[in-house]
């Protein structure tokens, strides 16, 4: 029996190996971790089969050598590999892999975009409209779950693009295929879209994270030669014609066993499983993620901790001019570029920034902006204080140009992950912020705020002014938007051009919505020479013109500090129903008396 068991075990041994490797499908070269450990276990696997082949299992015969070998091989191999890895030895070359980072102002790091093209759907509320979609189809919701939702753009619209997964192994091995995708808008969560079918063609997804055997993603990609190379960030990405890919990131390591980077992508046509390798160089423009988050997030660490070599970071060094980024990177999109953005804070510092950096997705452009700015999370808690009383969240910071200031902007959600609300916050002074129903509304409450702040720091564009205008309303109209009320005027004026808009939310003014054609008007605006120009305060020289009369200005100098219930002049009684009723019963009939004579006026006071 045992020299059956003898003859059997390499066979049973490299079936064993296969299955594992099957199962595992790490990258068959030492420089990468999984790697070098999986050849420590078929090394393993080598060394139990002489194990079982040279031994007796007789004490003074048991061939234990072969063990101790591997055991001790792989001991120094991995405390070689750790050690060879070490910053010490790599700092200067860490604080490089970045590369060249461009210094350079907000105003050209953000760009102004227009309202209806902010992306404020964040992925969370993305994936719950696309859950709710599948959900409206009880046939497809029995038999696909929702994969993760990718942001992307395509023919210049920011969407949200999910793959539809088989939801489990018998739903697999009945279909092999699921149809389609859902995509979702990142200006507007109403906007969901399920994809069935290109030109005519249905779509029929069979290479997926959630299938099996050959089909696969991961395996598939080995199967197809890539055996020896580290693959990271699968993404599922649609080109410009809507046929959905994976999009899959290869990377080499620049110390040993530290510090990826990427060499290129592979890309599988998420259909027929064709698969293609692209260079850096030569990947297609609809492509939008490239460089993996975490590669770049650990670049832009170690590019601010050993700006001085690593003795300043150790932790007896001076940590002098030391920066890291904060806890949130948000993936932005500026100008058809796609880009990881994120705060960068001192060393030890909790709430503030000292400057925001940016980093192509693609090719790893980078740019920083210096200057002091709240933190993500901080201005996140700032928006959450406007809706306190609600007990709303908000979604991640985007950061924006809003006539030249720098801002961050928000979704205030309730619960259920729905959008009830916006904020802006001021990135340089976050306790200046606003919140409104609609972008438009915020966008006026918050340049109102910025105007009334008398911090003149806060517009520091050149493209970006302040002004008062003085004239008569030639025209004025009106129109509703999202429930609220807005008004269009234009003023003539000396100093206005002809042609110039001038945008209200009725709030502004109670004056504002009685103002006619002829009336003189008063008011203050920000206008970013792009046509846009919002009135933060409105007057009416129509109205509120009376003059103050001099008991009048008595009264209100007597009165200065009080309520209206303090007045010496209103005579107003604060109503305390369950007090009063105290108070009555407690009086005699004659005090009862007294008073409602008072109150009469039958008796002088």
């Amino acid at each position: 029996m045992l020299k059956k068991l003898k003859k059997a075990t390499p066979i049973i041994s490299l079936v064993f190996v296969w299955v594992i490797y099957q199962l595992w499908l790490p990258p068959l070269s030492v420089v990468y971790v999984s790697g070098f450990l999986f050849f420590c276990f078929v090394a393993t696997v080598i060394a139990g089969n002489i194990l079982l082949l040279k031994s007796d299992w007789k004490a003074e015969k048991i061939a234990i050598r072969p063990l101790a070998l591997v055991g001790y091989f792989a001991a120094i191999g991995a405390i070689a590999g750790v050690i060879i890895s070490l910053p010490v030895f790599h700092a200067d070359k860490m604080h490089a892999q970045l590369g060249k980072v461009d210094k350079i102002s907000f105003d050209d790091m953000i760009h102004e975009i227009d309202h209806s093209q902010i992306p404020i759907v964040d992925e969370e509320l993305a994936q719950k409209h696309a859950d709710k979609k599948i959900g409206e189809d009880i046939a497809l919701g029995s038999r696909v779950d929702l994969g993760k939702v990718y942001i992307q753009e395509v023919n210049g619209e920011i969407l949200y693009v999910a793959p539809l997964e088989h939801s489990g192994f018998w739903k697999w091995n009945k279909n092999r295929s699921t149809p389609g995708y859902i995509t979702v808008s990142a200006t507007n969560a109403n906007k969901v879209k399920y994809v069935t079918e290109i030109e005519g063609k249905s779509i029929q997804i069979n290479y997926q994270k959630a299938a099996y055997f050959g089909y696969d993603l991961k395996r598939h990609i080995r199967n197809e030669g890539f055996r020896t190379v580290g693959l990271t960030e699968y993404t599922f990405e649609i080109d410009d014609s809507g046929k959905p890919f994976w999009v899959v990131t290869t990377f080499k390591n620049t110390t040993f066993w530290g510090n990826p980077e990427a060499t290129g992508v592979v890309i599988v046509d998420a259909q027929n499983g064709e698969t293609q390798f692209y260079g850096l160089d030569d990947i297609p423009d609809w492509v939008d993620i490239v460089q993996p988050k975490s590669f770049i997030e650990d670049q832009l660490d170690n590019w601010g901790k050993y700006i001085h070599g690593f003795w300043n970071s150790w932790w007896f060094g001076s940590k002098k001019e030391m920066i890291k980024k904060t806890d949130l990177t948000l993936t932005v999109y500026m100008e058809g570029d796609c880009y990881y953005f994120t705060g960068m804070t001192s060393v030890g510092s909790d709430d503030s920034c000292v400057g925001f950096a940016m980093v192509n997705t693609r090719n790893k452009k980078s740019k920083i902006c210096y200057m002091s700015g709240a933190t993500e999370n901080a201005a996140m808690s700032s928006a959450e204080g406007l809706v306190s009383d609600y007990g709303w969240s908000s979604t991640e910071p985007l950061p924006l140009n809003v006539n030249g200031i720098p801002t961050y902007v928000m979704a205030l959600k309730d619960e259920e992950g729905l959008a009830k609300a916006y904020a802006m916050v001021n990135i340089e002074i976050y306790s200046i912020s606003a919140k409104g129903e609609t972008l438009a509304e915020v966008s006026r409450n918050y340049l109102k705020k910025v105007a009334e702040s008398g911090t003149n720091s806060v517009v520091s564009s050149d493209e970006a002014y302040g002004y008062t205008a003085k004239g008569k309303v030639s025209r004025i109209s009106s129109v509703v938007q999202d429930g609220s009320t807005y008004y269009y005027l234009t003023i003539d004026g000396s100093e206005i051009p002809k042609d110039t808009i001038f945008i209200g939310n009725y709030s502004i003014s109670d004056e504002l919505p009685i103002t006619r054609e002829g009336d003189h008007v008063i008011v203050k605006y920000i206008d970013d020479k792009n046509g846009t120009v919002d009135m933060i305060e409105f007057d009416n020289t129509v109205y509120g013109n009376t003059p103050i009369s001099d008991d009048q200005k008595k009264r209100d100098k007597l009165d200065e500090g009080t309520s209206a219930l303090d007045s010496h002049y209103n005579n107003l009684i604060e109503a305390n129903p369950e007090l009063n009723e105290e108070i009555w019963n407690k009086m005699t009939n004659e005090e009862k008396s007294k008073m409602i004579k008072e109150f009469l006026g039958e008796e002088k006071q």
